[in-house]
């Protein structure tokens, strides 16, 4: 549509410390609570580079060893099972923290790898979503869009904001990339992933706002922002639906709360909101339920539901939002709900895909005269291996 302005819509990045997420427990990264012990006084250095070290206790059995990360943590030594037939210790240690600092979040920002690279890593660890993102980007940027609005969840426990400002630069430095927070980057989780030291409540939330502000988002004290964009043609507020504190860790339901309620309205009076053609409104957490796919019955609802979606639902009537983006749920979905006067696009994962079945996703958006909405399947192959060697275990919990 000859100019529109167009934006992709992405959800659910889950990008982390190493690429591993709480979606793929098997081959998660689990580090010890504690530092490791690396006194010189009883341990000898056999390797180290950028910044990880292979240690030997003095006086201590050949096999024993100790892998530590820049950060201070221990990761297990693999076996030369996991490791693919490797015999000599330190080389299987050292061949580990190679593969990890390849696809560690602070490593992949600090310098994008090319295509051929990028290539390189996935098919060597398909599942990684730090690498899975990366790859995405370059079909997102291939779609020819102005801006990228991200509905949550982008990363999976609080850490790795730094490699999506990377991926998604070009748009960053236009002003042009919008955010708001999803359950996995403000809740809290049963299940220790592999960030350490562990996240809080309150380490959470200030690495959204201190993302939120790197990308030029103003948040208000309720948690919603609002932009204008495409010379006053398209108003977006954002809203963040993990406001209210966490009740259970087992819970992740949001709310959207009666103080973004009332901003809501107090914004829809202004003449940015009244005068745009194109009156969005995203948050995370889905405001009416979802199906798997055609033919199948709503997911479980138990701990991920808006608690507020009614009446935000009517809000959004209230002020003429004309279309709703959100994530959560991993769902590709585009409809117009009975009784709603908006349209509702869900975005499922852009680095793990639908839960339909469908390879990851993104919409691709036109606001022009009217709206058209166009989901772009990624290209990215799904390399299924019984042995993913970049995300393998590490230490127990300590």
């Amino acid at each position: 549509m000859k100019g529109s302005f167009v934006l992709a819509h992405v959800s659910d990045l889950h990008v982390s410390t190493f690429g591993d997420t709480f979606h793929d427990r098997a081959r998660i990264v689990k580090r010890s609570v504690h530092l490791a012990d690396a006194d010189a006084s009883r341990y000898e250095e056999k390797w180290a580079e950028a910044g990880w070290r292979v240690l030997h206790q003095r006086g201590g059995r050949p096999g024993r060893l100790a892998l530590v990360d820049p950060e201070g943590y221990a990761h297990a030594v693999p076996s030369a099972r996991e490791s693919g037939g490797i015999h000599d210790p330190v080389e299987r240690a050292a061949a580990k923290a190679c593969r990890l600092e390849a696809r560690r979040a602070n490593t992949l920002a600090q310098a994008v790898p090319s295509d051929g690279a990028l290539r390189t890593l996935q098919l060597a660890t398909p599942k990684n979503s730090n690498v899975r993102l990366l790859r995405a980007v370059r079909y997102v940027e291939e779609s020819e869009v102005d801006a990228v609005i991200i509905t949550g969840d982008i990363t999976d426990d609080g850490d790795g904001y730094e490699l999506v400002e990377a991926a998604f630069q070009r748009y960053k430095d236009k002003g042009c990339l919008l955010a708001i927070p999803g359950n996995h980057d403000l809740y809290l989780f049963p299940l220790a992933g592999s960030g350490r030291p562990r996240p809080t409540a309150e380490t959470k939330r200030a690495a959204w706002r201190a993302f939120a502000r790197r990308i030029g988002l103003h948040i208000e004290p309720c948690g919603a922002w609002f932009k204008v964009l495409a010379h006053g043609d398209v108003a977006v507020v954002g809203l963040d639906s993990c406001i209210r504190p966490q009740r259970r860790f087992f819970r992740h339901n949001g709310g959207i709360g009666g103080e973004q309620i009332a901003y809501l309205r107090s914004m829809a009076e202004t003449k940015e909101w009244q005068g745009a053609r194109h009156r969005l409104v995203a948050l995370h957490h889905h405001v009416v339920p979802l199906p798997h796919g055609v033919g199948r019955r709503a997911p479980s609802e138990i701990g991920m539901r808006l608690d507020d979606a009614r009446t935000v639902a009517e809000v959004f009537n209230e002020i003429g939002a004309t279309v709703v983006m959100h994530g959560h749920r991993h769902i590709s979905e585009e409809r117009q709900p009975a009784g709603c006067d908006f349209r509702l696009l869900a975005s499922p994962s852009l680095t793990l895909g639908c839960r339909s079945g469908d390879a990851p996703s993104f919409w691709r958006v036109e606001l022009g005269k009217n709206v058209h909405a166009a989901r772009v399947r990624l290209p990215i192959e799904a390399v299924e291996q019984e042995n993913d060697p970049g995300t393998e275990e590490a230490t127990d919990e300590g």
